[in-house]
């Protein structure tokens, strides 16, 4: 079996999943609170509340255009988040989550900077770049 076989057989375990979208809903509520905070000092408080939806809304939209900057047609941008979280997966409970949540956390702000940078090169870099954030945190994975 080929690793392009192996990576498209695989299925997720439901932490995983679980892992992956309470990281992805913390960096938005973090990017919500910012800009309502920024918004509540400099203009009415009334619209921070707007700003706070704007703000997930630009962090979602931010994260699927990186991904989609670094997928490649063998490994689909969202596929490696998830493989980066199994990665750094060590077991369901609420310590787990003390490993997963910065490891992948810093995961998806170096996959933002590289889509960035990239932006100013080309696609390829990008690509490569995330193949090698990908076997970083698979060498250094946390095993159960």
């Amino acid at each position: 079996m080929s690793h392009s076989n192996a990576l498209e057989r695989w299925r997720p375990h439901p932490f995983v999943y679980l892992h992956c979208s309470v990281t992805i809903a913390l960096l938005g509520g973090a990017t919500s609170w910012a800009m309502s905070l920024l918004i509540a000092r400099h203009h009415q408080p009334q619209d921070s509340v707007n700003a706070a939806i704007i703000g997930m809304g630009l962090f979602l939209a931010l994260l699927w255009l990186c991904l989609r900057r670094c997928s490649t047609p063998e490994l689909p941008g969202f596929r490696g988040l998830l493989l980066l979280t199994a990665y750094m997966t060590i077991g369901s409970g609420t310590f787990a989550l003390l490993f997963v949540i910065p490891a992948v956390g810093f995961a998806i702000m170096a996959i933002i900077a590289i889509a960035i940078v990239s932006v100013f090169r080309d696609a390829a870099y990008a690509q490569n770049n995330f193949r090698k954030l990908l076997e970083f945190y698979r060498r250094h994975r946390m095993y159960q």
